[in-house]
């Protein structure tokens, strides 16, 4: 199995998240170490509404921000 994108989406507001590398999830022959390996912690600014991470691994993954407010145009 391949897994061409990873996302992960946060809230307005949030800064911290945590998940999982699916694409290390996927791999059965290495089940027990990339459970570990799987786990990913990362932050994302405030101000940002896109940012990028890799697991231990190196996979890629795209974080989205979502449910923000957008600036009135005048």
């Amino acid at each position: 199995m391949s897994i061409a994108r990873q996302h992960v989406w946060v809230g307005p507001e949030t800064t911290t998240f945590e998940t999982s590398c699916e694409a290390c999830l996927s791999r059965r022959d290495l089940w027990s170490v990339a459970v570990r390996a799987a786990h990913v912690e990362g932050t994302l600014r405030r101000e940002a509404d896109v940012g990028f991470t890799t697991c231990r691994r190196g996979h890629r993954i795209v974080v989205h921000r979502v449910g923000r407010r957008l600036a009135a145009v005048r």
